[in-house]
């Protein structure tokens, strides 16, 4: 066949002109296609190459390009407007034609053709005359700042724990032993990249956490990760593709696993590559990706009513958990996605990866997440909400005012640390009593929310919330009982990164207000990592504190002295107490009620102890305490959490 030449459009083409007036006029995400346009390949010849296609693939090949183990490439398009469709390869200035089937485009190229880590794009020619080019939808990694994508060989990956017979060391953890660290990739170290961050996990494992759950790391034009620009594609900021699987080959040896939190309710209101990707998309409704989905208060939803976004979510699930080894998902905003959508995909997940935990925000939390829908575990959003407003009402803290004969609202700190009702297993339930991104991360430079009216406004660090930062004792304490409570409670416990250290005020991408080290080196960051160390230490020692179910016992409203305990059958049964006041009792003078039974209760953790940051006096240990017609009399110091153990 004669080849003949092709060069692309200009940066700015005829075509476009007008549309800089009308993008003015249409809804935000519109511009998107305009912003797609103007950063097309530079213009340079591309020949057209026919020789390069090997064969037309089968239908059930996997869309996106995918190298074979012959060196082959298989490349597939859903683009069913399209008059024609080409894969355009930089490096050899090749126009690779692609055959129809269906509403697909597809070809196998020859071995070489494309190599692992060339640049590629889609161009595409419509009925009407127009002639653009895209990004390949499924790609994993692309220039951010143009159209080209780059074939990733997830098979070249030396993996360290890999066998000779191609299996892996590392398998994932049982959902009962996640404590889970919160990271946001870009602004956890000064470098703002998975290759620093991954030199930092030394520092997660040390404190006994054994997953970290990562902000969203794809392609995204917001600052902390929510807007995703393509679904799968690796946000260039962060790395590459391998820096990636190093993040998760290192996090495994430490015996750390890793989860992805994922967008699929909306596209990017900035720079969307799927936005009228093959150039369709009349009354503005997004073309094929978007068509027929709900706005949200993001940007536009997809059409999930489509077999072919719903494919292709799934395989934007699918990518961490297979090519990258990740542990588990988060789904963000999951009461944004339709129902059935949900149901189909979490069902073929657990099917394609069983033993990856598949986890949901959704609000208010719903135990038919779980149970209906698929989701192994639910953010409870309600627990870090109930005891900020606790100290509140009491006058703690920043807050200030209160009703003090009022006592503790304990009815609802029941339900934080026993399970929410409706679910029926710990492991339901992900709760993050000192906040996750949502209530440390602030938009606005620390400004004021009205939707956090009820807890004063703001989005803080813990020790922001509970008092006058990180210099405030009392602010401390109350910060370190919490945590202590969180982790003994029901539930899978959860920390945003920098809490571990008590950062102070709030949490952004800005320099001076992401993770701050240094923080981490005096004696206030090293007393409080401690207590982190410690407290997690529980959930490996003790078995019911993982599984158990849990009941309260002793309730005193004038205090705020609250005690639960976790039991599990064969395993020692675990009662913590909760001295959220600031009431001092020494000589064994307070009596709570364990139950009756026969024994002691040995004390294995107190939150006030001198090593976690406590002062001496409150720090005094109990000794193994009988129990007495169902009670223990022990010292309660202030502001503090108690752990004993059941003996007999």
């Amino acid at each position: 066949m004669p080849k003949r030449t092709f060069a692309p459009p200009d940066p700015i083409p005829w075509c476009l002109v007008t549309a800089r007036t009308a993008a003015l006029e249409r809804p935000a995400e519109t511009g998107n296609e305009l912003a797609a346009a103007l950063s097309a390949p530079e213009p340079k010849a591309f020949a057209l190459s026919s020789h390069l296609v090997s064969a037309a693939p089968a239908p059930d090949f996997p869309h996106g390009a995918n190298l074979q183990p012959d060196g082959q490439v298989s490349f597939k398009v859903w683009a069913p407007h399209a008059a024609t469709v080409s894969l355009l390869i930089k490096d050899t200035a090749s126009e690779v034609p692609l055959q129809r089937y269906d509403d697909d485009w597809s070809a196998v190229l020859t071995s070489g053709a494309l190599a692992p880590g060339g640049a590629y794009c889609v161009l595409i020619r419509t009925h009407d005359g127009r002639t653009f080019t895209r990004r390949d939808p499924y790609a994993r990694s692309a220039d951010y700042g143009s159209d080209w994508c780059f074939l990733d060989d997830p098979e070249a990956f030396p993996w360290s724990d890999r066998a000779d017979d191609g299996t892996y060391g590392w398998s994932p953890r049982p959902f009962d032993e996640y404590l889970i660290y919160e990271m946001h990739v870009g602004s956890f170290t000064p470098e703002g990249t998975l290759a620093a961050a991954a030199a930092k996990l030394e520092h997660v494992a040390s404190l006994g956490f054994t997953a970290v759950q990562l902000m969203p790391i794809t392609e995204h034009s917001d600052a902390w990760g929510y807007n995703p620009r393509l679904p799968m594609a690796l946000h260039g900021a962060y790395g590459k593709p391998d820096d990636l699987r190093a993040f998760v080959d290192r996090a495994h040896s430490l015996g750390v696993g890793v989860i992805i939190d994922v967008v699929l309710h909306h596209g990017a209101v900035d720079g969307n590559s799927l936005w009228e990707y093959d150039g369709w998309g009349p009354d503005w409704n997004g073309g094929i990706y978007h068509e027929g989905g709900h706005d949200t208060q993001w940007g536009r939803g997809f059409g999930f009513w489509k077999r072919e976004v719903r494919s292709i979510m799934e395989a934007a699930c699918a990518t961490w958990l297979g090519p990258y080894r990740c542990d588990g998902l988060r789904f963000d905003s999951a009461n944004d996605l339709p129902r059935e959508a949900v149901q189909a995909m979490t069902w073929a997940l657990h099917e394609r990866f069983p033993g990856r935990i598949l986890t949901a925000e959704v609000t208010p939390e719903n135990p038919q997440s779980v149970h209906d829908l698929g989701f192994d575990s639910v953010w409870v959003h309600s627990g870090y909400f109930d005891i900020i407003q606790q100290h509140r009402a009491l006058g703690r803290g920043h807050h200030g005012g209160g009703d003090w004969a009022a006592g503790w609202d304990l009815p609802r700190l029941r339900t934080v640390m026993i399970l929410h009702y409706g679910f029926t297993a710990p492991t339901q339930c992900i709760k993050y009593l000192l906040g996750s991104h949502d209530q440390v991360g602030c938009r606005n430079g620390g400004a004021w929310y009205k939707d956090y009216e009820m807890i004063g406004g703001q989005h803080r660090y813990a020790v922001d919330q509970y008092g006058g930062g990180r210099g405030d004792p009392n602010a401390r304490a109350s910060a370190r009982l919490w945590y202590t409570a969180n982790v003994v409670a029901a539930g899978l416990p959860m920390v945003f990164m920098g809490t571990e250290f008590a950062q102070s005020g709030w949490w952004d991408i800005a320099p001076e207000r992401r993770l701050q080290w240094e923080l981490a080196e005096d004696e206030i960051g090293r007393q409080c990592m401690a207590l982190f160390a410690g407290a997690n230490q529980l959930r490996q020692r003790f078995p019911a504190v993982r599984r158990g179910w849990a009941n309260i016992l002793h309730e005193d409203r004038a205090n705020g002295v609250v005690a639960f305990e976790r039991v599990v059958e064969g395993e020692t049964r675990v009662v913590a107490v909760i001295n959220a006041g600031r009431k001092f009792w020494e000589s064994s003078d307070y009596g709570v009620w364990v139950g009756h039974a026969e024994g002691r209760l040995e004390e294995v953790l107190c939150s006030q102890n001198v090593a976690y940051g406590g002062s001496l006096e409150s720090g005094c240990a109990n000794e193994p305490r009988p129990i007495y017609d169902g009670k223990i009399w022990i010292n309660l110091p202030p502001q503090c959490t108690l752990v004993f153990q059941h003996m007999l």
